[in-house]
């Protein structure tokens, strides 16, 4: 199978600032490897099974607790996986699990550690990627301590609408990529409770659900709920 090439890997924003020269060993080490809907990569806690980063579909990050799972992070294209272990040595920090059929790059872990460490332009991506994921559990852990479900669901909303929405008609209009319980996941609660929330936010002219979108009517009256 065919390695990435140098001009491929410069779209990869973990490896956007690296020089050619240090991006051809880390081509070479890379092979691709595909998973079907909800196969387990590599589960929580898991010794490091390699450095993966997707090249097409999409891959759940999870928290798991007996038959619970928070839904941490949903990653695309060109995202890495759990970087954790590369800093630490230890296992992994997450579990990954495909959302559809997904192929992705990978390196195994010794050779991706011994990469990154000798690398500083990498490392630095490497401790900015972990930083920035850091940054945004903790907001998550934040919020499921001190806001109840309408301000998460509020809060969802919003981060998505500014991350992909559209303005439509007066509104800000938000694709519904996400099922009912991964929805319910990431705010850190069940399918059933979630979605009354946003039945009453939707009764409440807020906003208006369609099967395929969901449309923000009033982003002054969400943001002072979130």
């Amino acid at each position: 199978m065919a390695t990435p090439s140098v001009r491929e890997l410069k779209t990869v924003p973990l490896l956007a600032h690296l020089r050619a020269s240090e991006l051809k060993p880390i081509a070479h080490a890379m092979r691709e490897v595909t998973y079907g809907n909800r196969k387990v990569i590599f589960n929580e806690g898991a010794h490091c099974e390699g450095l993966f980063i997707v090249k097409a579909g999409q891959v759940k990050l999870l928290r798991v607790s007996q038959d619970k799972e928070q839904l941490t992070a949903i990653l695309d294209k060109n995202d890495p996986l759990d970087l954790v272990p590369f800093l630490d040595g230890g296992p992994h920090s997450m579990t990954a699990r495909a959302r559809g059929p997904v192929t992705l790059y990978v390196i195994d872990c010794a050779t991706a550690r011994d990469l990154i460490w000798n690398t500083p332009l990498f490392l630095s991506a490497v401790m900015s990627a972990v930083s920035a994921r850091l940054r945004n559990l903790a907001a998550m852990a934040t919020d499921l301590a001190f806001k109840d479900v309408n301000a998460r669901v509020c809060k969802a909303l919003l981060d998505q609408a500014k991350a992909e929405g559209t303005r439509y008609h007066g509104g800000i209009r938000i694709r519904r990529t996400l099922s009912q319980r991964e929805f319910a996941s990431m705010i850190g609660t069940v399918r059933e409770v979630a979605w009354r929330s946003l039945k009453k936010l939707e009764a409440d002219g807020l906003l208006k659900i369609d099967r395929r979108q969901i449309t923000l009517l009033d982003l002054e009256r969400l943001a002072a709920m979130a």
